[in-house]
């Protein structure tokens, strides 16, 4: 498998609470997997994890057959917040990781006009980051990890801080460039609704502690149409999965020691 989680556990601090317990996973080069789950399971821990922003208290992960220790090349991030350098120009900024990557100008400037163009941001590579919108500054972050050509790319809500419009307009556009490119993507979001427009698998995760709960394919066919009968039905299957994780948790907390013994 391209990547693969093998019993992974973690602890934070000295708290006696796992964070994640026994997280095991494959994922197949080209894959497109969503992780969803109930707010406070692990889902953004999980990703960082594979990132190597964290380190597992136990466990293995490994990317093409290397364990990962720490953050790599071969890994990026796109995090909810677009992470732009706010003093460079749309495309000074999608070049940044490519001059730090010792590419020559000439050809740094080559890859950014294709990925700039492949989100429809080229005529707009000049205006400084803070001059576009919320929406064009997610697809600057996107170009920008996209130019990198890690083995994996990982993404942290990368939309939910956008509006309705935007929203469906960005998911249109990455999934004609994964359709494309075929870039293994894992994908971490609250809308159960987009997990199944993006996923070839969604993974759905329960809290206290974080885990997996169970893995869901998704076979439809491509593009996907969220009002086709289909696409509705496994949405609201999930959907329950999902929130009859996060009432469970509520019980617990709320529960007293005297309920549970009547």
């Amino acid at each position: 498998m391209y990547l693969t989680l093998n019993s992974v556990h973690k602890f934070f601090g000295d708290t006696k609470k796992e964070t994640l317990k026994d997280i095991s996973l494959t994922v197949n080069k080209g894959e497109f997997i969503c992780i969803v789950g109930p707010s406070g399971c692990g889902k953004s821990t999980l990703l960082h994890l594979v990132a190597g922003l964290y380190v597992p208290t136990s466990g293995t992960i490994t990317l093409d057959g290397e364990r990962v220790r720490s953050p790599g090349a071969d890994r990026v991030v796109m995090f909810q917040e677009a992470a732009l350098y706010p003093w460079l120009s749309v495309i000074e900024n999608v070049m940044f990781g490519l001059k730090a990557a010792g590419l020559p100008k000439d050809r740094r400037r080559e890859i950014a006009e294709c990925y700039l163009k492949m989100v429809r941001l080229w005529q707009y590579r000049d205006y400084p980051v803070h001059q576009i919108s919320g929406g064009m500054r997610q697809r600057t972050a996107l170009a920008r990890a996209l130019a990198l050509d890690s083995k994996l790319l990982l993404m942290d809500e990368p939309f939910s801080a956008l509006d309705k419009q935007t929203i469906h307009i960005l998911r249109s556009e990455l999934e004609e460039i994964w359709e494309s490119h075929k870039k293994t993507i894992l994908y971490v979001t609250h809308s159960v609704e987009e997990a199944v427009y993006f996923a070839d698998r969604i993974v759905v995760m329960a809290e206290n502690p974080g885990r997996i709960k169970e893995i869901v394919p998704v076979s439809f066919p491509r593009p996907r149409n969220i009002e086709d009968a289909a696409f509705v039905s496994l949405r609201k299957e999930i959907l329950s999965k999902v929130q009859l994780s996060a009432r469970k948790i509520a019980a617990e907390e709320f529960d007293t020691t005297e309920d549970r013994n009547i």
